[in-house]
């Protein structure tokens, strides 16, 4: 189980190979929605993408942060 402190490490520490990977975004969230324990790296994708990533992210030698993907379009921001 990974705190959020843990999580935000992971994705500062492995945003780079992430983006690399396809995700146009990548945040930190509660793993509740996710069915995990404490906090995970969602790594957003275009819907029907599909990106090749790790279950996991390190952090430290004993802990192991889980990766989510979830299907999202891009923002796009409005035109005034």
């Amino acid at each position: 189980m990974a705190t959020l402190q843990q999580a935000e490490t992971a994705r500062r520490k492995h945003a780079d190979t992430l983006a690399r990977a396809g995700a146009h975004s990548i945040g930190v969230e509660s793993g509740e929605a996710f069915q995990h324990d404490g906090y995970v790296v969602v790594a957003y994708a275009e819907p029907g993408q599909k990106l090749e990533l790790p279950d996991t992210l390190a952090v430290g030698a004993h802990t192991k942060v889980p990766v989510v993907i979830h299907h999202a379009e891009k923002f796009k921001p409005e035109s005034l």
